[in-house]
C-alpha cells in the first residue's frame, strides 16, 4: 500500500510542478457560480453567500495545496 501512496504522491508532484497546474485552477474557476450575491429574498442571499464562501475556500485550498506539493510537502517526514 505504501508503494501505491508513493506512486500517487509522485503523480501529484509531477502535476503540481507541470505547466498544467494553472489550467486546473482555471477549470475550478469555471465551476464557480456566476450568480449575484444578493438574491430576490433574504434566504436566497444567505444561500448565495454560503455558496460563494465555500467555493472560494475550495479554490484557495487547491491553490495552497498545489503550492505545498511543489515545495515537496508530500515527501517530507510526518
Amino acid at each position: 500500500m505504501d508503494e501505491v501512496n508513493q506512486s500517487i504522491n509522485q503523480q501529484k508532484t509531477v502535476l503540481a510542478r507541470s505547466e498544467h497546474s494553472p489550467i486546473i485552477i482555471e477549470l475550478m474557476k469555471d465551476l464557480i457560480s456566476q450568480s449575484a450575491l444578493v438574491g430576490q429574498s433574504e434566504y436566497e442571499t444567505v444561500v448565495n453567500a454560503v455558496r460563494f464562501d465555500t467555493q472560494s475556500s475550495m479554490l484557495r485550498g487547491m491553490v495552497d495545496l498545489l503550492e505545498n506539493i511543489r515545495g515537496g510537502s508530500l515527501f517530507e517526514p510526518k
